[in-house]
């Protein structure tokens, strides 16, 4: 039977410990699990995990005060070290209990962040399309390639390092498709950094950062399935949906989710308050705007797949979106 892993993201404000969020995974039927960026060092000392359950772990993870926020990317030496010691942790931990492939943000290009916030704002409004869209857009485009080749440049120098380290202990590295524009990997890029690394590095796809930009007219879907689908290594299913502002109320976070909640948030705080959606990611798949039916003929035994929603879905609705993904699967 298909066996998707529930990432640690349902475990936000629901629970305390990993053996609480691995009863309530398996009562709504997962039997395998991902660990994220929630989960710190205090929370897997002295755990006992699940035989053969967790295949994948979203870096960094174990989480750190220290090393959280460091990028690969950065054009800062200390800190670009900083970042490769937080993915070796990751490395070390799934060497320790069992999991194939770390999951890798790769870190951002040093663009006008006023640029995509603009231009998500205008999308919430209802104006893709419209003159001041267009242009917003172009100059996105125009100065994220002006500034990308440096950070791309530090962003490799960073992976000979996790490379080696994956390798040495079977351990697969998989640069993901990222939510903002700003962010490494594009489709070009992601071509030369799996040129440079081919073997103990491959690519994670996932849905709804790849549906989002190309919601904003940024970049198709179909790149990422059709350039990279045979270097696949898994997955992050979840959907999409343009919902009001005042529906998803925004939540207090823990201070590993601090910076992304506040990012999120922040395409939306220049548009008047009665007219404000939000375009939201982390659904319940089969609820939004994704069209899985193009994403399950990907999947087979050697990729690994995460049902990746945030914790404000209930314990049904993770129920059903197992029952969801099956149901995908076994039409297929």
């Amino acid at each position: 039977m298909f066996q998707p892993a529930l990432s640690t993201m349902w475990m936000m404000n629901r629970h305390k410990s990993l053996p609480e969020f691995f009863e309530a995974a398996q009562q709504a039927g997962f039997e395998r699990f991902e660990l994220n960026h929630f989960v710190s060092q205090e929370m897997v000392n002295g755990i006992k995990f699940p035989p053969e359950a967790i295949l994948s772990l979203h870096a960094p993870c174990p989480t750190h005060p220290r090393t959280r926020d460091a990028e690969v990317s950065s054009l800062d030496k200390e800190e670009r070290m900083t970042a490769v010691e937080a993915v070796a942790a990751s490395i070390a931990l799934a060497e320790r209990i069992g999991a194939r492939v770390v999951i890798l943000h790769a870190g951002h290009v040093e663009v006008n962040p006023e640029l995509e916030k603009e231009l998500r704002v205008l999308y919430n409004q209802g104006q893709r399309g419209s003159a001041r869209y267009r242009d917003i857009q172009a100059e996105l485009i125009e100065e994220r390639a002006r500034h990308a080749e440096r950070h791309l440049d530090a962003t490799m120098r960073a992976l000979e390092r996790i490379a080696t380290l994956a390798d040495n202990v079977g351990v697969r590295i998989a640069l993901e498709n990222r939510f903002f524009y700003n962010e490494i990997p594009s489709p070009d890029e992601l071509v030369l950094l799996l040129d440079e690394f081919a073997g103990p590095v491959g690519f994670w796809f996932d849905t709804g950062h790849a549906y989002t930009l190309e919601e904003l007219g940024l970049v198709h879907h179909r790149e990422w399935l059709s350039g990279f689908g045979h270097q696949l290594l898994g997955m992050h299913l979840h959907d999409v949906k343009v919902v009001p502002q005042n529906a998803l109320a925004t939540p207090e976070v823990p201070d590993e989710e601090e910076e992304e909640a506040e990012a999120r948030e922040a395409e939306t705080e220049k548009a008047p308050k009665e007219e404000v959606k939000e375009l939201r990611d982390h659904q319940m798949p089969g609820t939004g705007i994704v069209d899985f039916s193009e994403v399950v003929p990907y999947i087979d035994d050697a990729v690994l797949v995460t049902a990746e929603i945030d914790w404000r879905h209930t314990a049904e609705q993770v129920r059903a979106t197992l029952d969801y993904l099956r149901g995908l699967k076994s039409s297929d």
